[in-house]
């Protein structure tokens, strides 16, 4: 199989792929991090390492924070030989992803080949009714979803790469072709619906996650494209939970994943994929579910998400998204983006707050923020910590990322 990069001027760099051309012995078990902000160095490093039964510690470019104390605990570049000990080196891991941050500190997850293997071999299960012989990937691959599906996946098929540095729409749209799978985000599904350039991808498949995609915008892309899509829905530590092929609206678990909830209705996952070592300060460890801080309603054997914890307001026994309140405010002219949390307020009545950041050049005060909410949902009235940015950061996969 091949890994092409298509690069702006047209030209591409191709890499046939095996173990002799990437399998390098000294390297096993040699611990570095990789944070290459080049896909294709990225990818050529992953390969190494997983070729070469190395530990590869991977992380966004951009976090500074997190790429300090990995050099403060003796690990160094993954191409880079080093000597010394450090709290994963009798650890047994594959890769180590770390959270996107978008609602706290980074925590790292420690994956073995095996968690990778088994959600792998789900995978496989799950896109079996689709003939795929090409993949094209919009996403990084230093994060677990883009590692999966746009690297272990394809190689565990012999199904050719193609990726670019940055995609444009228009150029996303070009490269797709009959028995392609795309794997891409939120942000291109949308973007692709707004493009006035009919395509009919009835043969291709679209596998979106990341971030939710709403049920009006994945219907406007069906209908466009004449195409298929599955939504996944999961995370760093547990790696993929559940699917939604088309326009399900419920969340079917994936092959190997046990989905139940605690008394406060919040998802817990039991699956082979799910990381049973943490790390934050230290090295944590895991013992039975994973606590996710979703909140779902079951019904039956699959289930509707309603939101994590900090994204959800309860008042008078109903529950509100925050996701919604972002998107009311984000039709408001003026603020081009609106990021909102649940936060603690113990000096507040309801013990609660709504945590609201806007990315706009005017000023908007809090009665008026008040007033656009209430237009919406008009018993909603809570507390609200407002703050106004010129920009509100973006993850690699475009998440939102909380101001602190």
């Amino acid at each position: 199989m091949y890994l092409t990069l298509h690069n702006d001027d047209g030209s591409r760099n191709r890499y046939w792929i095996d173990r002799e051309s990437f399998g390098d012995m000294s390297l096993r078990k040699h611990i570095g991090y990789i944070h290459s902000n080049s896909k294709e160095q990225t990818a050529l490093e992953i390969l190494r390492a997983c070729y070469s039964d190395a530990k590869a510690i991977l992380l966004d470019s951009s976090n500074q924070i997190l790429l300090e104390k990995l050099i403060a605990l003796n690990i160094g570049e993954f191409s880079n030989l080093y000597q010394g000990r450090n709290p994963f080196e009798d650890e047994d891991f594959l890769m180590m992803f770390f959270t996107s941050g978008s609602t706290g500190m980074p925590v790292g997850a420690l994956k073995t080949r095996e968690n990778l293997e088994a959600e792998v071999e789900s995978l496989s299960k799950l896109f079996s009714q689709y003939e795929i012989n090409k993949l094209v990937v919009t996403v990084p691959f230093l994060h677990i979803y883009g590692l999966l599906l746009g690297l272990l996946y394809p190689l565990h098929h012999g199904i050719d790469i193609v990726f670019k540095e940055h995609f444009l729409p228009h150029d996303l749209l070009e490269e797709i072709d009959a028995h392609c799978m795309v794997v891409t985000t939120p942000l291109y599904i949308k973007a692709l619906t707004k493009l006035e350039q009919p395509k009919k991808l009835n043969r291709s498949l679209f596998v979106s996650s990341t971030a939710p995609l709403d049920e009006q915008t994945a219907q406007q892309f069906i209908e466009r494209y004449d195409t298929h899509l599955i939504q996944l829905f999961g995370s760093t530590e547990t790696g993929g939970i559940a699917y939604k092929a088309d326009l399900d609206r419920l969340w079917t678990p994936m092959s190997g994943v046990k989905v139940t909830v605690n008394e406060k209705s919040e998802l817990l996952v039991s699956s082979p994929f799910v990381s049973r070592v943490l790390y934050e300060e230290g090295i944590r460890r895991l013992d039975g579910p994973f606590e996710t801080f979703d909140y779902i309603e079951m019904e039956g054997e699959r289930f509707r998400l309603l939101g994590r914890s900090s994204k959800i307001l309860k008042m008078a026994g109903k529950r509100y998204s925050t996701v919604q309140i972002e998107s009311v405010l984000e039709e408001t002219e003026g603020i081009r983006k609106a990021l909102v949390f649940v936060s603690t307020a113990p000096d507040s009545l309801r013990g609660e707050l709504l945590d609201i950041t806007i990315e706009s050049d005017r000023p908007f005060s809090i009665r008026e923020i008040r007033r656009i909410i209430r237009q919406h949902f008009s018993t909603l009235n809570f507390a609200i910590e407002l703050k106004r940015v010129s920009s509100i950061p973006l993850t690699q996969t475009g998440k939102k990322m909380r101001i602190r």
